[in-house]
């Protein structure tokens, strides 16, 4: 079973897939390089919403973990926690994933055994998530990152991967600390 944040990030998932779908669009296979730059922009898109989508991720699993983890605190102090922590996320780096998670004593998140796969090292899956916020800051704030859209696509499975391995490390957490398995 996942989290609801994980289910809500397949469905924005499904906006980056139109975003690619309409870049295929406007690019067809074998158009030939000039007709794939006016494709790029629309993977630049892709690539902002793929971001927003995975910070979004980050801040719905958080904000359920400390609903359940501190459910005995008045509904305004962790209204009050998620404010000060999610919140202010602003990008969903390594860095701001492991210091977000501390607040819940689950520190060094993305150095956690469990976030790899096969063939995918938890250091390639930092480097990975490092590369895709770096683009991510690059077009938002005015770069002119060229991004392919085989690159998009392993960004976007990488994503999913990770995402599905958070809501299993949250879980297990929370279990820890309630007793109950959440998701």
């Amino acid at each position: 079973m996942s989290s609801q944040a994980r289910t809500d990030l397949t469905r924005r998932l499904k906006d980056f897939d139109e975003i690619m779908t309409a870049r295929d669009t406007v690019c067809p296979a074998n158009a030939g390089r000039p007709a794939q730059k006016k494709g790029a922009a629309l993977i630049r898109s892709a690539v902002v919403m793929l971001a927003a989508s995975f910070e979004g991720y980050i801040e719905e699993v958080f904000d359920a973990a400390v609903d359940l983890i501190h459910a005995n605190e008045t509904e305004a102090d962790r209204k009050t926690l998620k404010k000060d922590t999610s919140g202010s996320l602003n990008n969903a780096s390594v860095f701001k994933v492991n210091r977000l998670f501390f607040n819940l004593g689950l520190p060094w998140i993305m150095q956690h055994r469990d976030v790899r796969w096969q063939k995918f090292t938890n250091a390639k899956v930092q480097e990975t998530l490092g590369k895709l916020v770096t683009a991510r800051n690059s077009i938002a704030h005015g770069g002119s990152k060229t991004v392919s859209k085989l690159t998009a696509k392993k960004w976007k499975g990488c994503v999913e991967r990770l995402a599905d391995r958070i809501d299993v490390i949250v879980s297990d957490h929370v279990q820890s600390q309630t007793g109950n398995r959440p998701w």
